[in-house]
């Protein structure tokens, strides 16, 4: 089944999207083209997610994914102890 939260990913500013969690991803969506292709469709597999953390950004709820490779993408979500709590039924965190 598949969930959707609400975020914004923090890479060169603010960029607005979704998350949509199912089975084996967390996949960041975004509709703005002026973005590398590499942010429009982010998929974070939960084998490659080595660690998530919580914090803020200018007073908001952040969650860091910190991924196996070295990459970490900083994600100001909307409801964060939803996602959180998803992503720790998962094995996370």
């Amino acid at each position: 089944m598949k969930k959707t939260f609400v975020v914004s990913l923090c890479v060169n500013g603010i960029l607005g999207g979704w998350i949509i969690a199912d089975d084996q991803a967390i996949t960041f969506k975004t509709g703005k083209f002026t973005v590398s292709q590499k942010y429009r469709n982010l998929e974070m597999r939960y084998s490659d997610i080595q660690d998530i953390s919580t914090g803020s950004f200018l007073l908001l709820p952040t969650v860091t994914v910190k991924m196996k490779n070295g990459d970490s993408f900083k994600f100001i979500v909307y409801n964060r102890s939803r996602f959180v709590a998803f992503l720790n039924s998962k094995g996370i965190g």
